[in-house]
């Protein structure tokens, strides 16, 4: 029926660029100064692992659309392949990652934008999450534009952060050298190379929704076939090419974490305006992730309401611009209420809720490696894939604090594998496949 069905309006550029703006974030612009702090110039090591694994996942994905299609996203994938209770347990850890990273967005976008508007912290929170819900309520190929522009910032500032870098380093001035190798290439050993990959791969997290944006274009399962793996090599050129020019043009322990190491970089070179432009970057990148992220939560939602594991409400859609509102109104809700708890509540359920986001992209991406098996049998791709994901939780149980963020993501995998069961035995078993 239509007033169930989605619209299929999004072009394949729309698609790639929802996928960029879903992962290219404040958590990239910002939080790359973190992993080169811990790990050094080994960090870019750190980078290469990471971005490896996340290309792979991208193959398993493109291979799982072309062997089953018309299935719908990566977790509805996995339902088919899985079973129920994997698709519900996935769907709805999945929801839970993103909205927690969209409750940190907006409390980040909030602390840059409060000095320049002089408005209360509060109410400027409420406004950016307002103007993002409302671009959400949108028709989705206005959406698309909409983040589309976004993406092409983000992926713009990144492009001229790589120019000035290499002309820079063509100039001949910078001690390169001295740079990477002053301190040793693993100053703080080998398990501060691994401690580094779990925080790199959550910031590189957000390729899969590709499979969710695609749902709403005219041929899904050929636009993920070719999007998951142009997308994956540009996300992986971004990081790993950026990374290097950091530490080659400054010391990496120059770096300070939580600090922009772009705008470090841009001000040591005496780039003029360079403040300026990357803090419009920074509160782009996030607004962007803001957009995706309500994007794919809404739509993940519509999904589980589908097969019978969320209420049939979120499956109400706007007569005219056939988005899921309902959805829309309650992950825009939910970010609303974890960004308060971040207030009221920081060193007890926020912090419940940040650590339990640690480990879960790992769980997802190992079960899009199972699901990809399942489809289409066992070979060295999968087996790569799964080794480098098995390494990085091995990597969260040797580092002390990130062996926490394991702990309380595989509780969360748990519980929700309960309520699945539990479900199913009191007669609401997730549906089969479609």
């Amino acid at each position: 029926m239509k007033d169930t069905v989605l619209a299929q309006s999004l072009k394949p550029r729309h698609i790639a660029m929802i996928s960029i703006g879903g992962v290219v974030g404040a958590g990239f612009f910002i939080g790359a100064s973190a992993p080169i702090s811990v790990a050094g110039p080994g960090a870019l090591l750190s980078y290469a692992l990471s971005g490896l694994m996340t290309y792979l996942v991208n193959l398993m994905l493109r291979d799982v659309a072309l062997s089953a299609p018309g299935h719908g996203s990566f977790v509805n994938q996995i339902r088919h392949a899985l079973g129920g209770h994997a698709g519900f347990m996935t769907g709805w850890t999945y929801w839970l990652v993103w909205v927690t990273t969209l409750g940190i967005e907006i409390m980040a976008a909030a602390s840059l934008l409060t000095p320049l508007v002089h408005l209360p912290y509060a109410l400027v929170e409420c406004i950016i999450l307002a103007v993002m819900t409302g671009a959400n309520l949108m028709a989705v190929r206005a959406y698309g534009e909409f983040e589309y522009w976004f993406s092409m910032l983000k992926v713009g500032a990144i492009a001229a952060f790589i120019l000035i870098g290499v002309v820079t380093l063509f100039q001949g001035h910078i001690p390169i050298r001295q740079n990477l190798f002053g301190g040793g290439l693993l100053p703080h050993g080998w398990l501060a190379l691994l401690a580094a990959i779990p925080a790199i791969m959550f910031s590189m997290s957000g390729s899969e929704v590709i499979t969710i944006a695609a749902l709403e274009s005219e041929t899904p399962d050929k636009n993920i076939a070719k999007a998951t793996r142009s997308v994956g090599l540009r996300i992986v050129g971004f990081y790993l090419t950026s990374v290097a020019l950091i530490l080659c043009l400054v010391p990496w322990s120059s770096l300070t974490p939580g600090e922009s190491p772009f705008l470090f970089v841009l001000n040591q070179l005496h780039i003029p305006f360079a403040s300026a432009a990357m803090e419009v970057v920074i509160v782009s990148a996030m607004l962007s992730t803001l957009n995706s992220g309500l994007y794919a939560t809404s739509r993940i939602l519509f999904e589980l309401a589908d097969v019978d594991d969320a209420p049939k409400a979120f499956m109400r859609l706007h007569p005219s611009t056939q988005s899921p509102r309902i959805a829309v109104l309650f992950s825009s809700a939910a970010a609303l209420i974890i960004a308060a708890v971040a207030i009221l509540s920081p060193n007890a359920v926020f912090a419940f809720l940040l650590s339990a986001t640690g480990a879960l992209i790992i769980f997802h991406n190992t079960l899009i490696v199972f699901t990809r098996v399942r489809l289409c049998g066992l070979g060295i791709t999968p087996i790569l894939t799964f080794l480098l994901l098995l390494g990085a939780l091995i990597a969260m149980a040797l580092v002390p604090h990130t062996r926490h963020e394991l702990a309380i993501s595989t509780l969360t995998m748990g519980i929700m594998l309960v309520i699945a069961i539990v479900r199913h035995f009191v007669g609401k078993a997730p549906s089969r496949a479609l």
